[in-house]
């Protein structure tokens, strides 16, 4: 159903799924329970659903083994703030969560010595090389950049400075680790 684009019956099937695991699912079946939560969070958010989004989040947030685990539905939850205008928060988060994973934008650094550091970066490739980059695989990656991404739009509305500096690292670290799928 998500396929087609019906989020509202994709969430009732997963909302449906969800509510057929036993007591003990996610020591018992924990990847199933996961990806029914995340899929159902997804739709929910999709549907404008702040409320079940919330909920599914809150559960996956407290039962995950781990913090990559958490990060599609903190991504969902930091998309939500942003729909809900709620901009700034979402950023804050967003750069929390990036802060998690390792990744700083260091915006102590004047922009002008950023983009300097970016077309330097760039200047070191050829146009083939970039255009021939391998595919990221790290799923951790991955959603950083979906992370960054989401800043990068924000950050255009709410801090115009500091968007050389996400752009920045989204080139760093698609040459680094890969062109994201």
């Amino acid at each position: 159903a998500m396929e087609m684009s019906d989020f509202v019956l994709a969430y009732s099937y997963f909302d449906n799924g969800i509510s057929f695991l036993r007591k003990k699912h996610w020591e018992e079946h924990y990847r199933l329970s996961l990806k029914l939560f995340d899929l159902a969070a997804k739709c929910a958010l999709t549907n404008g659903d702040i409320v079940s989004l919330k909920l599914l989040s809150e559960q996956v947030i407290v039962y995950v083994r781990s913090y990559e685990d958490k990060l599609n539905v903190l991504y969902l939850v930091t998309c939500s703030l942003a729909f809900s205008s709620k901009l700034p928060e979402s950023i804050e988060k967003g750069l929390d969560i990036l802060a998690n994973l390792g990744i700083d934008l260091q915006e102590s650094r004047s922009t002008e010595a950023c983009v300097q550091e970016t077309t330097t970066l760039l200047s070191t490739r050829t146009d083939d090389e970039i255009l021939n980059t391998r595919q990221m695989t790290e799923p951790t990656m991955i959603i950083a950049l979906k992370f960054l991404a989401k800043l990068e739009l924000g950050m255009t509305q709410t801090k115009p400075r500091l968007v050389p500096f996400v752009t920045q690292k989204i080139i760093e670290l698609s040459l680094a680790k890969g062109m994201s799928p």
